[in-house]
């Protein structure tokens, strides 16, 4: 067998060999038969022309010298029909030694020219070659025409807003794109229905979707399904119950693993849907689903606004507290990342006060004077502890909204003592600058939530360790912040969206702190702004309005 493989339709391609020699038709059938391949031969240009409408072979040999109609005058008809123009011809011909014919061959459409005598091997390759060739075109041509339609789709769901408009829309487009003659959409809300859009089918009263039809069966399978003809498919009963299509296709519209719909396509013909319909359909319902999402999402919420007034006071009560867990959430995860640090603080001083306090119970065992510098360092160690524990239960607490005068540099630093010890264990070096500032009116409890998610961010950024610089001054009536690392850096088009609640480049990550971040600087009547350069780092800027000198006195 060849090496050349072929990925046709048909399991055997079928080659119809024109040639009025019969030594000829019969060598080059049995060259053909020993591959694979099926033949069908003509002995003349009439029979040719005949035969190649007639079964639409996937490849032509042909002589030009026969009786009747010549291969020219075959080329010219067989290229002139839609059925037969893009079939691979290949002329052969122990004539056309002018290289005047080769040219007129190849111009009336023939896609190869073999002069006699060839060898074999050579004619089979050629052969595979061009139905290879014509493979490729004509799955380019299924993909150009499949994207041409998910193109008019998108366009034409994107002009409504309705369920019921997108619907009637939805079956429009699909009835013109695979030529059908009935269509049915059912949309579903869990296992029921919430709407049916029918085309062709507005006198049939029955239920189109009982069970045992294309459409049920779709539903059940959540799968793309194709009925070539209804008499020889034992899964199914009828395409649409009531109906005399005998083929048909069906789509699940799915959004999330989720079922919201299915779309059914019939005709009353069999074989009239393809495999290639049935990968169309499947793109046109994923793009479907999304846009039926969308609008019931849309009616949601305008069904929402609408009875808003009766509810506004609970609603915004409800979103207050959902704004509050969501900063307490933001909060807690940021402290579990400096869990090592904390704990690397704590464990410190254990060694000594455990060192101290041995020391002191073996003078006690063997009576002899307790020393009092032993339980003056275990007791120097304990306050050490108590306000490690004190820093971090402040910061852990539930945050409050209390405002009161604050001094910014103070809260930096006291962020900076919480978060310091991780940052420099994951060999970050930490350079600070603080300049006097006038005093701001704030939540510290809120504002030590903005700083340490900066920070972490900062040691994020830098894995293999690096510097964080920490710069504080004032300018044009703003506490300003600082805050410059020489990590990773963040792309353009990343940077436009780090405030977006839920946008995380982070595997685990929440999304949420720069988001919470951002709510709250702007609460203060602030500003947040971020600046970075890929490979180079990142400087976040918070600046803060501070307290006019006649109301800070």
């Amino acid at each position: 067998m060849h090496d050349l493989t072929l990925d046709l339709a048909v399991a055997n391609p079928l080659v119809l060999i024109a040639d009025d020699d019969k030594n000829t038709r019969e060598l080059l059938g049995t060259m053909l038969q020993r591959e694979g391949f099926r033949v069908e031969s003509a002995a003349d240009g009439q029979e040719a022309v005949k035969k190649a409408f007639k079964v639409i072979p996937d490849l032509i040999l042909l002589d030009i010298q026969m009786p009747g109609l010549d291969g020219f005058e075959v080329l010219g008809k067989l290229r002139a029909e839609p059925t037969t123009e893009h079939i691979p011809i290949i002329v052969i011909s122990a004539a056309a030694r002018d290289s005047h014919d080769v040219v007129k061959g190849l111009g009336l459409g023939a896609d190869d020219y073999l002069l006699k005598p060839f060898a074999a091997p050579e004619l089979i390759a050629r052969v595979y070659s061009k139905m290879k060739a014509r493979q490729l075109e004509d799955s380019l041509l299924k993909r150009t025409q499949e994207l041409e339609a998910l193109v008019r789709v998108g366009r034409e769901l994107n002009q409504g807003l309705t369920l019921e408009d997108l619907g009637d829309r939805l079956l429009g487009v699909a009835m013109e794109q695979f030529n059908a003659t009935k269509a049915v959409l059912t949309l579903f809300n869990g296992q029921e229905r919430i709407m049916e859009r029918r085309r062709g089918l507005e006198k049939v009263k029955t239920d189109l979707l009982t069970t045992d039809t294309l459409g049920s069966l779709t539903f059940s399978d959540k799968e793309p399904l194709l009925v070539s003809d209804i008499s020889e498919d034992k899964r199914v009963s009828a395409i649409l119950n009531g109906t005399n299509c005998k083929s048909g296709i069906a789509a699940p519209l799915m959004h999330q693993n989720e079922i919201h719909g299915v779309l059914v396509l019939g005709h009353e013909q069999p074989n009239h849907f393809s495999n290639h319909d049935l990968r169309v359909l499947r793109s046109i319902a994923e793009q479907s689903a999304l846009a039926i999402r969308n609008a019931q999402l849309y009616q949601q919420l305008h069904e929402y606004a609408q009875g808003l007034e009766s509810m506004v006071e609970t609603r915004t009560q409800a979103l207050q507290s959902a704004q509050t867990q969501l900063m307490r959430a933001d909060k807690l995860a940021a402290l579990g990342t400096l869990a090592a640090g904390v704990a690397h603080e704590v464990n410190n001083p254990l060694q000594p006060i455990l060192s101290s306090l041995e020391l002191a119970l073996e003078d006690l065992d063997s009576g002899r004077q307790v020393e009092r510098e032993l339980l003056e360092y275990a007791m120097r160690d304990v306050v050490r502890i108590k306000k490690i524990v004190s820093s971090l239960l402040d910061f852990a607490r539930p945050a409050t909204s209390t405002l009161a005068p604050t001094d910014v540099n103070t809260l930096v630093s006291d962020v900076l003592s919480l978060a310091g010890k991780q940052l420099q264990v994951t060999g970050i070096k930490i350079k600070t600058t603080y300049a006097p500032m006038r005093k701001i009116i704030a939540s510290g409890d809120q504002l030590k939530q903005v700083f340490l998610n900066l920070m972490v961010n900062a040691m994020d950024a830098m894995k293999g360790g690096g510097e964080l610089t920490i710069t504080t001054y004032e300018q044009e009536g703003y506490a300003t912040v600082e805050l410059q690392d020489t990590g990773t850096g963040i792309p353009q088009e990343t940077l436009e969206k780090i405030f977006d609640p839920f946008f995380t480049t982070k595997p685990s990550g929440t999304g949420l702190g720069l988001s919470v971040s951002h709510s709250i600087i702007e609460g203060h009547g602030g500003l947040i702004a971020v600046e970075s350069e890929l490979n180079r780092g990142t400087r976040f800027t918070v600046k803060l309005p501070v307290i006019a000198d006649s109301a800070a006195q």
